[in-house]
């Protein structure tokens, strides 16, 4: 079994890889977001507003269910992609529905563990529909608050939990709908409240957001997402720093990457490199000049003790 790896980096570190990521790429992947907006609200506000009906709120509900989770695969992909900095498009958000039934599998599972929870709660509310007269006393009322206090606290932990399935799924599109759930349950062991502090971290930048009346989102869910791939590759192993200084600055070349193609430079950059570089060709140099000098006094010396010899 694959040893656990904790994220201890710090919010404001995986921020700034994600805005190192995200640099000249801010239009891509800006216009990623309007697209997978697009797909999801456009719908759902043209039928919630212009044919308002309960048959069509259950027709809405039904289509949030079903693309739900090539959207959130897709969109995953296309994060990933950006954050290794991979060629992609916004268009690579359709990439999604090219593996449509295991995106759903995913979300179907995470959404039925959800649903588990409240099953207490739900119990009760059953037990109060079958029994129209039932008289809910001091105790029963108290169960119920706990049960959906239980339900939802523990919803939101199945979400943490498995918060990592779209993106092991999008990393080996061969594995299982399970596999993934299994592998997300592993790898965010004891890091559920560290992605918890990231996504809180975001705060200040959603109340930013809505003072632009959500303009500032097509720059925010990029940002919170490209953040969350960071957490990601550490979680996963694929990442790891290698702080070779005092200097608490750091950029993405201070992480030494696995399977992943990037160069790491530790720390150095490239102009220190080039310099770090010239500097030993010119030693080299000056090495080679220095045996040359030497093999010329040896040859002189040899043709003073040797006058004779024939040349």
């Amino acid at each position: 079994m694959e040893q656990n790896v904790i994220v201890d980096e710090s919010s404001s570190d995986l921020r700034t890889l994600a805005r190192q990521a995200l640099s000249g790429n801010w239009s891509t992947a800006v216009l990623g977001t309007i697209i997978q907006m697009v797909i999801v609200a456009l719908p759902v506000f043209v039928v919630t507003v212009f044919f308002k009906s309960q048959f069509t709120e259950g027709i809405v509900n039904l289509y949030s269910f079903l693309i739900s989770g090539a959207i959130a695969l897709g969109y995953a992909m296309f994060t990933i992609r950006i954050f290794r900095g991979e060629q992609t498009t916004p268009f690579e958000i359709f990439s999604g529905f090219e593996y449509y039934g295991k995106a759903l599998g995913v979300y179907a599972m995470i959404a039925i563990l959800a649903f588990i929870q409240f099953i207490p709660f739900f119990a009760f509310l059953l037990l109060k529909l079958a029994i129209p007269g039932l008289t809910i006393g001091i105790f029963l009322f108290i169960f119920a608050g706990i049960a959906f206090i239980w339900g939802l606290a523990m919803a939101i932990v199945i979400q943490y939990r498995y918060a990592m399935a779209y993106y092991i799924l999008a990393d080996n599109l061969d594995k299982g709908v399970m596999a993934c759930i299994r592998e997300s349950r592993r790898i965010m062991h004891g890091n559920k409240w560290n992605l918890f502090c990231l996504e809180i971290s975001f705060i200040g930048w959603i109340l930013l957001a809505i003072l632009t009346f959500g303009i500032g989102i097509l720059w925010l869910n990029p940002y919170i997402n490209v953040s969350t791939v960071a957490f990601y590759e550490i979680a996963r192993g694929h990442l790891k720093i290698q702080r070779i200084s005092s200097n608490s600055d750091f950029n993405r070349n201070d992480f030494a990457q696995n399977n992943v193609s990037s160069e790491a430079n530790l720390g150095v950059d490239a102009d220190q490199k080039t310099s770090d570089s010239k500097s030993e060709n010119g030693i080299k140099d000056e090495n080679i000049n220095s045996n040359e000098h030497e093999k010329e006094n040896e040859k002189e010396e040899d043709e003073r003790k040797n006058p004779f010899e024939l040349k």
